[in-house]
């Protein structure tokens, strides 16, 4: 079942998301390290629960997003977080996160959250829809391709 994000929601989804990331590194992307989430490539920061709950925070709070989240018995196997930026030429979709249980892969549960987000940018008028992630995260991006994402840039760090 697909729900929208609660504040009472905060901590549950910070403990799915640490299993998540801590399970697959590859998810690791430059959003993680801007965040100070991640130091580097394929390395949490000692404080990535806080950095994560301080940018979950942020994110819930901005009207122009939508967390979703879905449920099985519940517990939480699946997130998306989502919006609109209206910093460019006109108004555009972003997918922020998108993550799902190891254990329920397979079950078209992602699909369901993407679908269910690019409905919500699309019936709001939105045209482009862009999303990032790790270099290494091969299988999220096979999964984006077959949705009809295509690569566009490469994220490019120098660190001093």
């Amino acid at each position: 079942m697909i729900r929208k994000y609660t504040t009472t929601d905060r901590l549950a989804l910070c403990e799915f998301f640490s299993a998540l990331i801590e399970a697959h590194k590859a998810y690791i992307s430059h959003g993680e390290l801007q965040m100070g989430i991640a130091t580097d490539r394929g390395q949490l920061a000692q404080d990535y629960k806080t950095k994560w709950l301080q940018y979950l925070d942020r994110q819930s709070g901005n009207p122009e997003n939508t967390i979703l989240l879905y449920e099985e018995k519940g517990e939480i196997v699946g997130f998306t977080l989502f919006g609109i930026s209206n910093d460019g030429a006109e108004p555009y979709g972003v997918v922020f996160d998108l993550g799902v249980a190891p254990a329920h892969r397979g079950k078209h549960i992602g699909q369901q959250l993407l679908t269910q987000a690019l409905d919500s940018l699309k019936a709001q008028g939105i045209q482009n829809c862009y999303l990032e992630s790790g270099i290494d995260n091969h299988s999220a991006h096979d999964f984006f391709r077959k949705n009809g994402f295509t690569a566009v840039s490469e994220i490019f760090r120098l660190k001093f």
